[in-house]
């Protein structure tokens, strides 16, 4: 995961998986997890997080691979 020194700016930032899909916005986060809400709600570890360029946060797993984390 790149360094990201607060966790919590990153609530409310919109998510792209590796893939370049957009997931919807950060809704809450913590040491170990994100969760993610858009059409779906998808709640994964933090260290499928790649990048934080300060407006989006890009992950380092697939839209397909991410499916398994999906809530509703």
């Amino acid at each position: 995961m790149a360094s990201i020194y607060n966790l919590d700016r990153l609530v409310h930032k919109g998510v792209r998986t590796k893939d370049g899909n957009d997931l919807g916005n950060v809704i809450a986060i913590d040491e170990a997890y994100i969760t993610i809400q858009g059409k779906r709600i998808f709640k994964f570890p933090t260290q499928f997080i790649d990048l934080y360029n300060g407006s989006e946060v890009f992950l380092n797993i697939s839209t397909d691979e991410l499916s398994k984390y999906k809530i509703y």
